[in-house]
């Protein structure tokens, strides 16, 4: 029913060895983490849904070499010409080609707080709401001042009798987490990409979105994660 999908590279130009090096504090390196939840979900929720499929898809010999000891993750190659910094439409197109079941949930090894408890909230979600093969995305939830660079203000319409209204009455954003994308693989085919034209947003429960893209942010992992699992 569902495949889960997980695109990794070597070579990444921030933070070396991102995705496979041990986080002081910690122990655990984000590929072992994510490894270690979808096994809870796996364990937990398993039985809710039909068929599930967890696909690596990496140029890294050492991911492959972890994620060989786990049978019930599939690691695929990635070749180098869909592993360079403009890969991503590549990656995209191959992914209905990739993926054994309909339902597509792309997410990263880089969410390291977008737990077991996260995916199976994700997913009831989306298929609760879901219709006409619409696709959806993790995002968080943002009601502040917002202000384009040209001056003019996109959270609220400033009046002379109400310059600055209640922060809760001023419009809803959302944020793209990346945390995870669901569509179906129609919709892979017909948009190429992640998400149809009329996708909607699943809320990440607080903090629960944080993507790790730079030194500091592995710091900012190292002091809270405790904290979340």
């Amino acid at each position: 029913m569902i495949s889960f999908f997980f695109p990794l590279r070597k070579g990444s130009k921030r933070v070396k060895n991102k995705n496979i090096k041990k986080i002081n504090g910690i122990g655990k390196s984000l590929l072992e983490i994510k490894i270690d939840q979808l096994y809870k979900f796996k364990k937990k929720y398993i039985k809710k849904f039909k068929n599930i499929e967890f696909v690596f898809f990496s140029n890294c010999a050492v991911t492959k070499k972890i994620i060989s000891k786990f049978r019930w993750i599939n690691f695929i190659h990635r070749d180098q010409k869909l592993s360079g910094d403009n890969s991503l439409q590549k990656v995209i197109a191959k992914v209905p080609k990739i993926c054994k079941y309909d339902l597509i949930l792309w997410s990263h090894v880089t969410s390291p707080l977008f737990d077991e408890k996260e995916y199976y909230n994700f997913l009831k979600i989306f298929l609760k709401k879901a219709n006409n093969n619409r696709s959806a995305f993790s995002a968080d939830k943002f009601q502040k001042f917002l202000m384009r660079d040209d001056g003019k203000w996109l959270s609220h319409k400033k009046k002379k009798d109400l310059k600055w209204p209640k922060t809760q009455s001023l419009k809803y954003f959302y944020i793209v987490n990346s945390a995870a994308f669901i569509s179906t693989k129609n919709n892979y085919l017909k948009y190429n990409d992640r998400l149809c034209s009329n996708p909607f947003p699943i809320e990440t429960s607080y903090s629960k979105g944080f993507d790790i893209d730079t030194i500091n942010d592995f710091k900012i992992l190292a002091n809270i994660y405790k904290k979340f699992v």
